[in-house]
């Protein structure tokens, strides 16, 4: 999930822009230095190249309110004047509760413009479950009248699943919503647009 939040931050890098990374996963150990170290290689990337864009890390530690890292995040990012603001958020379990009701009151104090799901593409159709009840979970527990739902998808290890692609169109029929990028590998650049030709050959191949 963080490497492929880097992964997007470095396709937005590659687009110019100053991204601000926010570090809400304050539950897992370890996830706070990860980010450090992807906003140090990212760094290092767009120097190599004589980019103008910029990368930083806003991270206020472990144990600390997720939803209100991501509403200082933004905040600093309004008075620093980047154009994007990623929030890595803790990774969880569609059955678990607590972190369910943390993760929809980050999106309802929040109101990020996107609300996007990564997903293994190896899990299957067990996804589609995942999606249905993250949707429900936002809905129940943000206290809102108008909820969020998931806005996009990215799907990792996409490269492992050969031509197995009907989980992938069974979670953008079930959510309406597209499944933005897939992952394919591990390095910043190893992240691709999902094609409907593949999809197609790959559902007709005998």
């Amino acid at each position: 999930k963080s490497t492929n939040l880097s992964k997007v931050c470095f396709w937005l890098l590659q687009n110019d822009l100053r991204v601000l990374i926010a570090a809400c996963d304050t539950f897992r150990s370890g996830a706070v230095e990860q980010l450090r170290v992807h906003a140090r290689n990212l760094k290092s990337l767009v120097q190599a190249q004589g980019g103008k864009a910029e990368v930083e890390l806003f991270e206020r530690g472990y144990g600390k309110d997720s939803a209100g890292i991501a509403k200082d995040a933004i905040a600093y990012a309004k008075s620093n004047h980047f154009d994007v603001v990623l929030i890595d958020t803790a990774g969880r379990m569609q059955d678990n509760e607590p972190l369910m009701r943390a993760l929809a009151k980050l999106v309802a104090v929040n109101n990020p413009d996107k609300v996007i799901f990564v997903g293994e593409a190896l899990v299957g159709n067990e996804a589609v479950d995942q999606l249905t009840k993250f949707n429900q979970a936002l809905k129940d527990f943000s206290g809102l009248q108008d909820p969020r739902h998931i806005d996009g998808m990215i799907l990792t290890k996409f490269d492992t699943i050969d031509d197995k692609v009907g989980a992938a169109l069974s979670m953008t029929y079930t959510t309406g919503q597209p499944i933005l990028f897939v992952g394919t590998g591990q390095t910043y650049t190893d992240l691709k647009n999902m094609r409907v030709s593949h999809v197609v050959q790959s559902l007709l191949r005998d």
